[in-house]
C-alpha cells in the first residue's frame, strides 16, 4: 500500500470527485466553489476550471457533451463547457442543495435536500419530479443495465425505481440514520449501503432486497462506498478519517488507511474514485486530495 500523490489548493472542504476525460486526469469540487482539474502525471497544482458562488456537493462528467454538471448547496445545477472552460447554464433545480447527479441513458437525475428526485432530458428540460420524502435524497446508485436506480434518504429509507417508468418498485427501512453511501456491485446482484449510523450493509437484489450482511464498519459516518473496476475490492470512506478496503466476495476487511499508518487524511474523508484497477483518489475536509496504490492480493487483517 502506498500513497502516490498529495494534491492541495482548495480553500475549503472537498466534497466531490470525478474521473476526467483523459486517463491521467480527474476533477474535484469543494466548499470554496472551485471546480479544479488535476493531472496525476505531473502531480502539481490543479487547473481552475470555474469558480461558482456556492459550495459544490457533487459533480458529473458527461463525456458525450464534453460538459461537467455541478450540484451546489443552493440547489442550482450548473453546466460547465469543458472546451470553453466556462459556465453555460445555471438551472434552479432544487429548493435545497443537490447531493447527487447521475446520467441514465438520455436522462440526467438529480437528488436534493428538498427530498425530491428530478429527471431531466438531454437538453436539461425537467421531465419529472418525484416527491419522494420530506427528508433529503442523499445518494443515487444506478445498476449497469440502467434500468433500475436506488436512492438513499435521510429518513433512513432506500427507495428503488424503475428508470423506464420512474415508478417506485421497492421501499425499505435500511438504516437507523441517514443513508449517505450506496452502490450496486458489478454483477448487479447486491446493493451496498452505509450511512450516519456507521453500519455497512448489503442487500440481495434477487431476493427483494433481503438484508445479507451488516457490520459496524467505521467509528463515524460512512460517506461513500465504491467498487474497484475489476469488482474484486470495494472501499468505504468515513468521517472517522479512515479509508477501508474490503474483499468484495467475502466482505472481509483487508486494509485500513489512516494518518498514523499511511500519512492519510486528518479529517473526514468524503469521497473516493477509482482511477484504475489498483489506484484511487480520496478527498477530505482537510482540503486535500490523496492518490493511493493498493496491492490486489491483500491478506485479511
Amino acid at each position: 500500500m502506498s500513497k502516490l500523490a498529495h494534491f492541495s489548493g482548495h480553500k475549503g472542504s472537498i466534497f466531490s470527485l470525478a474521473k476526467g476525460l483523459r486517463n491521467h486526469t480527474f476533477f474535484s469540487g469543494a466548499d470554496d466553489g472551485y471546480v479544479v482539474e488535476w493531472n496525476i502525471e505531473s502531480k502539481g497544482d490543479g487547473k481552475l476550471l470555474v469558480q461558482l458562488n456556492k459550495p459544490i456537493y457533487t459533480i458529473l462528467v458527461d463525456e458525450t457533451k464534453q460538459e461537467i454538471l455541478c450540484g451546489s448547496a443552493s440547489g442550482n445545477l450548473h453546466i460547465i463547457n469543458l472546451e470553453q472552460r466556462k459556465e453555460i447554464r445555471n438551472i434552479e433545480a432544487h429548493k435545497l442543495g443537490i447531493f447527487d447527479i447521475k446520467k441514465i441513458g438520455e436522462n440526467f437525475v438529480t437528488s436534493g435536500g428538498d427530498g425530491n428526485i428530478c429527471v431531466w432530458d438531454i437538453d436539461f428540460n425537467l421531465t419529472k419530479t418525484i416527491k419522494a420524502s420530506a427528508k433529503s435524497a442523499r445518494i443515487i446508485a444506478v445498476n449497469s443495465s440502467e434500468k433500475e436506480m436506488a436512492v438513499g434518504f435521510s429518513d433512513f429509507y432506500i427507495r428503488v425505481y424503475n428508470t423506464t417508468t420512474w415508478e417506485m418498485v421497492f421501499n425499505f427501512l435500511a438504516h437507523t440514520n441517514s443513508v449517505f453511501a450506496l452502490t450496486y456491485n458489478p454483477t448487479d446482484t447486491i446493493l451496498y449501503s452505509g450511512g450516519r449510523d456507521v453500519m455497512l450493509k448489503s442487500w440481495d437484489i434477487q431476493q427483494a432486497f433481503l438484508e445479507k450482511f451488516t457490520i459496524a464498519a467505521h467509528n463515524l459516518h460512512i460517506n461513500a462506498i465504491a467498487f474497484s473496476p475489476s469488482g474484486e475490492l470495494f472501499a468505504s470512506v468515513s468521517m472517522d478519517k479512515t479509508i477501508k478496503i474490503w474483499d468484495a466476495t467475502t466482505n472481509e476487511l483487508l486494509k485500513v488507511i489512516d494518518k498514523p499508518r499511511n500519512d492519510g487524511h486528518t479529517t473526514s474523508v468524503n469521497k473516493i474514485v477509482w482511477l484504475s484497477k489498483n489506484e484511487f483518489v480520496t478527498c477530505s475536509d482537510d482540503k486535500t486530495i490523496m492518490m493511493w496504490q493498493i496491492e490486489m492480493n491483500l491478506p485479511a487483517i
